[in-house]
């Protein structure tokens, strides 16, 4: 992703000047800090006379950290929010977690992130800081943006822009911050012309006002929207000039950014050592810097220029690094921590709006009490002191347990509709296929049959006719079969009947049963030699299904000639099924779609056979139930190589 962090910086730094303009260590908060600056804010520490103080000075030392040391960085934010706690200082807590925030961004942690920054937003709306919830509102939004949630990216960068419109704002800071997150939603949403234009609009504020890593960063974003167009050589122009002035202010972050997307642009012009040797800048400065974003990027480029200049070791040791550190960050608890995180703060902005209501109804009540008290004060007074407490006392029983009632039916809602839209899918998956894949084999299997019907057919006709029928019922048949264990698994659950059984029996049963239609392509299905039997432990039937699904995949995509082999190899704790072919092969592109429940990918055999897209998932769905793992390789023109785990016995 882009360097969002950046934004924190230079919309902090306007709202800093704002709220602390008055504090005789203010000079610190400049974009070019530098070691000599930090070195005096320690010496501040030891002469500070006040403990307000000390918290000020602790999270200036944390800021100029920031693109220099993320752990120090996290270390001063910390050390500043356990004073600022321990003194009630609520300024002092709000920056602190506001730091936190920006570095949790910097090291991937988003969930983390996000709760700091909505910890500082909740204290900067109750203490009427208005600057600081505005920045607030635009850091949120960049950690939305890095988790791709762009919709509500932009509600939180319009709330940023409706509080700067307020601000009287010299420096112009504000709009540079609003037009380059925008520039960066419009990259990511596929329209890099529109990120262009704003970034290009950002660019002009950053050379009026004269700042180095503004003008760096703006130019570094221009040249990723050039690479999104696919316009390396104009991409690079702007990547040059960004870097030369990210270095001539000592940015380091500034500088990983731009080696990073130039070892990019080096890649796919084909400058594949100049590509290695940027990247490996990138991945050493941004390690550094703690900037897992910048890691992942690095660990692409570096295994996309092995894989391109064959050497496939160094290649696949990257790709691991990659897959891993993306694991890591889109984890479905991170993705759940999240919305609870924004659900319980819509909660509490709720709350408060109730007891701001309430709030005012008691005003209210306790004005109309006193007009009653002075008209009837010798009369009513006792009876109406007695009414008020009663009301009092009920109306805070009823809304204590109507609040309890709705975060129980908000939890409850929830989860209903996280099941209603799983549900929703699975009866379109399976209207699509009823619709699309078994209207086609049923309308074909009773023109067949209309054709035997016909009384002038050959005893020879009709027997052709009926062993296409019969073939037509099978493959429709398996369909069903495949269809209705999905179907089931998706709504109620398949529930296994784990026992040991010999896999190569299975095996042998499936080649029997598939070498005749096999034998129609002229493709021949075979299993690797195996020494006695290979007992392994799971439901054989499930097991059944996923060889039969695989092997038909084979014989679907195989050509005349082609081989198809089906093995086991028992290994420490499992035993590993390889069904392989040398087939047409899967496309790359295509290869990412195979188990992804939305996509829907299918394709047409090698003999036009149609398929449904389904018997893959349904393989890794039964292989799951049985604690096993499927995954393959495939080249374009080489063929595949499907393999799946089995527990053993």
């Amino acid at each position: 992703m882009r360097k969002l962090l950046f934004m924190h910086k230079l919309y902090l730094y306007v709202q800093w000047i704002i709220i602390y303009g008055v504090l005789t260590f203010t000079c610190v908060f400049s974009c070019q800090a530098q070691t000599n600056h930090i070195k005096v804010f320690f010496e501040k520490l030891n002469t500070a006379k006040h403990d307000t103080d000390s918290v000020n000075v602790y999270y200036a030392i944390s800021k100029l950290y920031w693109n220099k040391n993320a752990d120090s960085a996290l270390l001063m934010a910390q050390k500043s929010l356990d004073l600022a706690q321990k003194i009630h200082f609520e300024k002092g807590i709000a920056l602190a977690y506001l730091s936190k925030g920006v570095v949790l961004v910097s090291k991937g942690k988003f969930p983390e992130a996000l709760e700091c920054h909505f910890q500082s937003l909740r204290i900067s709306e109750k203490s009427g800081m208005e600057s600081l919830s505005g920045n607030e509102y635009n850091n949120i939004g960049i950690v939305y943006a890095k988790m791709d949630d762009y919709a509500k990216a932009l509600y939180y960068y319009q709330q940023a822009y409706k509080i700067a419109l307020k601000q009287h704002d010299p420096t112009g800071f504000a709009s540079y911050c609003l037009l380059v997150n925008i520039g960066e939603i419009f990259k990511y949403k596929g329209q890099p012309d529109s990120a262009i234009a704003y970034n290009s609009r950002a660019l002009i504020i950053a050379k009026r006002v004269k700042d180095p890593s503004s003008i760096a960063t703006a130019l570094y974003n221009i040249g990723e929207s050039y690479i999104a167009k696919k316009n390396y050589a104009q991409a690079q122009i702007y990547l040059y000039e960004a870097i030369d002035i990210a270095q001539r202010a000592g940015d380091d972050e500034d500088v990983a950014y731009c080696h990073t997307s130039l070892a990019l642009t080096s890649y796919y012009t084909g400058k594949y050592d100049s590509g290695m040797r940027y990247a490996q800048k990138g991945l050493e400065e941004s390690k550094k810097l703690a900037i897992v974003e910048l890691i992942t990027k690095a660990y692409h480029v570096l295994y996309l220029t092995h894989k391109k200049t064959g050497n496939y070791k160094q290649a696949l040791y990257y790709r691991n690094l990659e897959v891993e550190l993306n694991d890591s960050l889109n984890t479905a608890e991170k993705q759940k921590a999240i919305r609870n995180i924004q659900s319980t703060y819509e909660l509490d902005k709720k709350q408060e709006q109730i007891d701001l209501l309430n709030k005012d109804k008691i005003i209210s009540q306790k004005e109309l009490e006193k007009i009653k008290f002075k008209r009837d004060i010798l009369t009513a007074g006792a009876i109406l002191l007695l009414i008020i407490s009663f009301v009092l006392f009920r109306n805070y029983t009823q809304k204590r347990r109507l609040s309890e009632q709705l975060v129980l039916q908000n939890k409850n809602i929830s989860a209903q509709k996280l099941r209603l839209e799983e549900l929703v899918q699975v009866k379109d998956r399976l209207f699509s296929i009823i619709g699309h894949d078994l209207r086609g084999p049923i309308h074909t299997i009773s023109q067949m049959m209309g054709m035997i019907k016909e009384k002038d057919l050959s005893e020879e006709e009709r027997d052709f006719w009926i062993e296409k029928i019969s073939e037509h019922l099978t493959i429709t048949s398996h369909l069903v079969e495949n269809l209705l264990y999905w179907a089931k698994s998706q709504m109620d659950g398949i529930h296994t009947n784990p026992a040991n059984f010999d896999v190569q029996k299975v095996i042998e049963q499936n080649i029997r049963l598939l070498n005749a239609r096999a034998a129609e392509k002229k493709v021949i299905v075979t299993g690797a030699e195996i020494i006695g039997s290979e007992t392994v432990y799971g439901d054989e039937t499930m097991i059944d299904i996923v060889i039969r699904n695989l092997v038909e995949n084979a014989v679907k995509f195989s050509k005349e000639g082609d081989l198809v082999t089906i093995g086991a190899e028992k290994k420490e704790l499992s035993t590993v099924i390889t069904v392989k072919d040398n087939g047409k092969g899967i496309p790359e592109e295509a290869q990412a779609k195979i188990f992804d429940k939305l996509s829907s990918y299918t394709t047409f055999g090698t003999a036009s056979e149609k398929g449904s897209g389904l018997g893959l998932l349904l393989c890794k769905e039964l292989v799951e139930k049985n604690n096993g793992t499927l995954w393959f390789e495939s080249k374009i023109g080489i063929g595949s190589s499907f393999y799946f785990t089995i527990p053993s016995y």
